[in-house]
Order: structure tokens, then C-alpha cells, then sequence
């Protein structure tokens, strides 16, 4: 009996926690209704609005001050994706439940409420119509792509040092924040001598910026399978440059992100020259087609001097690189 009874007041008190948890839910689906619809007072609607326009600030802040950290892990990824959605979400419902409130309260009051609640209109408007808008077209499309990179890093890291720790590999496309990664790997493992790219490209600024760090520290880059568009930047900085049997190396002209953004092709061009790649063969990388890719022949390659050489050379203190060992 004592049993049967502990069981039933364990029952019953699941059942009350249970109730408990729905009427806790429900009771804040119908607070979120009444201030959706401008039912909450409108000095207590208006400071909800500003916190949430305040805290909307300070996550677009940290995203672009810490954009490299987010960038370089799966759980920075998630992060930004976080920072930039929910705080977002918060200032639409924010900004629509104190705006009908503001309206009530015009409504409802004397001339002086009338007239301070247009005036917290207009600035309702003015602050969160370009904030929306800002974070509609730049913000929120950026988040597929951090969520892509984090879920790719989840399942590995897109860059390791080979277990003879003479070589770090580079895999997959470049995007923010994948520089500084590598350069904190190439600084932890002094005894990297070549960087091996496996890449379709990705942010220029970031393949340069890991090109000038090949070139002062005096390493050298191979390609084991594909190097194209932005991962070439990174390739060319190379002291030797090689080209496994069967890789290639793409080119392209630069490729406008967004209509405002104009394309830096001479800014590219000029950065290839300082590597001492071929004019002629740079004016034609940067004359095809942003949307296509130009495969050059290891011989154009070796003419044009963007690589050095075509098979691993083990003689004296050079890296043997081949496909089995990466």
C-alpha cells in the first residue's frame, strides 16, 4: 500500500509540474499577444524598445569587432548566428508592439500624451526602420554561411599539420577569420616548411594576408588536388612553388560581392607582380569571367613562373610532398 501511494504522489506531482510548465508557457504566449497589439502601458512598451534596440547594438558591435574569432570555430559560428538573429527578432517585436501602443496611448490621452507619443513614434521609426533594414540585406544572409563554416569545422578542422609535422595542410574555402588560424598553426609548429592548399578560393583579403605571412616566414606551398581563385593569392607567395601531378590552379577575374563593392583587379594585379608572376599571364587570369575559371597547363604555369616545379624533389633539406603523404 505504502507503495501504490508514493507512486500516486509521485503521479500527481508530475502531473502538477507538468500543468505547471503549460500554464507558465501559455501565460507567456498571451503576454507576448498583448504587447504585440499595443496593450502594455506605453512608458513600459517604449523601454522595452530601447533595451532591445540597445542590446541590438551591442551584438552588431561584437560581430564586427570579433568577426576573425567568431569565424575560426564551430562554436563562434554559432555564436554570431545567435547574436545576430535573436537580438534582431527581439527589436522587430519590440519596435511593432511599442509603436500600437504609443498609438493607444495617443488615443487615449490629453494633448500633451498626444504629443509625446508621436514624438516616441518618429523615434521608433527612425532608429529601428535603418537598423532593420542594415541588418535585412548584411546581417541576417550572413548567417547561412557562418552556420555552412561552423558545421564544416564541426565535423574537423579545415586545416592540420601532417604527422611528420613538416607540412600544414589547408583544406576547403576561405573565409573569415581562417588566416589568423593558420598562422597561429604555422607559429605553434616551427617545423612547417611547405603549406599545402586543397581549395575553390574564397575571401581574397584572407588568402592574402596568409600569402604575406608564407612569404616573410620563407615556406613553401603546394597543391595536391585544386588551388583556384582566392587560394591562389595564398599559393603564389610560395619560395618554392609546387604542383603535384594531376592538380591544377585556377584564375579568375575579382567577383563583385554587392553592387556598392567596386572589384580591385589592379590592386590584385599588382599584389601577383610583387611575386613575380609573368604581366601577360596576369593579364589574362584577370580578364576571364568572374563565374569562370581559367585551368592553365603546368607548362604556362612554369613559363609564367607560378610554380617552380611540377613533381617533389627530396634532395638536401627540401620536404618530400607527394598524394600519400598528405
Amino acid at each position: 500500500m505504502e507503495r501504490l501511494s508514493d507512486r500516486s504522489k509521485k503521479f500527481e506531482d508530475a502531473n502538477q509540474s507538468s500543468a505547471m510548465r503549460i500554464k507558465i508557457v501559455t501565460l507567456g504566449g498571451i503576454k507576448l499577444r498583448r504587447f504585440l497589439s499595443g496593450g502594455y502601458p506605453a512608458g513600459m512598451a517604449f523601454a522595452l524598445y530601447a533595451a532591445s534596440f540597445a542590446t541590438l547594438c551591442i551584438a552588431l558591435y561584437e560581430c564586427d569587432r570579433r568577426a576573425e574569432t567568431l569565424a575560426a570555430s564551430a562554436a563562434g559560428s554559432l555564436l554570431f548566428a545567435v547574436l545576430s538573429i535573436i537580438p534582431f527578432l527581439g527589436l522587430l517585436m519590440a519596435g511593432w508592439g511599442t509603436y500600437f501602443s504609443l498609438v493607444r496611448a495617443k488615443r487615449a490621452g490629453g494633448v500633451l500624451a498626444a504629443n509625446l507619443s508621436v514624438l516616441a513614434q518618429i523615434v521608433v521609426l527612425i532608429t529601428a526602420v535603418p537598423l532593420i533594414l542594415f541588418c535585412s540585406v548584411v546581417q541576417v544572409p550572413a548567417v547561412p554561411v557562418a552556420l555552412s563554416q561552423g558545421a564544416r569545422m564541426f565535423r574537423g578542422p579545415l586545416w592540420h599539420v601532417t604527422p611528420d609535422r613538416r607540412a600544414l595542410i589547408v583544406t576547403g574555402e576561405f573565409t573569415k577569420g581562417i588566416a589568423e588560424a593558420v598562422e597561429q598553426s604555422l607559429a605553434a609548429t616551427r617545423s612547417v616548411r611547405i603549406v599545402v592548399f586543397e581549395s575553390p578560393g574564397g575571401d581574397v583579403e584572407e588568402a592574402m594576408r596568409i600569402g604575406r605571412y608564407i612569404k616573410t616566414n620563407g615556406l613553401e606551398t603546394g597543391v595536391a588536388t585544386e588551388c583556384s581563385s582566392a587560394c591562389t593569392y595564398s599559393f603564389i607567395a610560395g619560395r618554392e612553388r609546387i604542383l603535384l601531378p594531376g592538380a591544377k590552379l585556377g584564375f579568375h577575374a575579382c567577383q563583385r560581392v554587392v553592387w556598392y563593392s567596386p572589384c580591385e583587379n589592379q590592386k590584385y594585379s599588382n599584389y601577383l607582380l610583387a611575386s613575380g608572376i609573368d604581366e601577360s599571364f596576369i593579364r589574362r587570369a584577370l580578364s576571364v569571367d568572374p563565374l569562370d575559371v581559367w585551368y592553365p597547363r603546368p607548362e604556362e604555369l612554369l613559363a609564367a613562373h607560378v610554380i617552380t616545379r611540377t613533381r617533389p624533389d627530396g634532395s638536401g633539406n627540401r620536404v618530400v610532398v607527394t598524394h600519400e603523404n598528405l
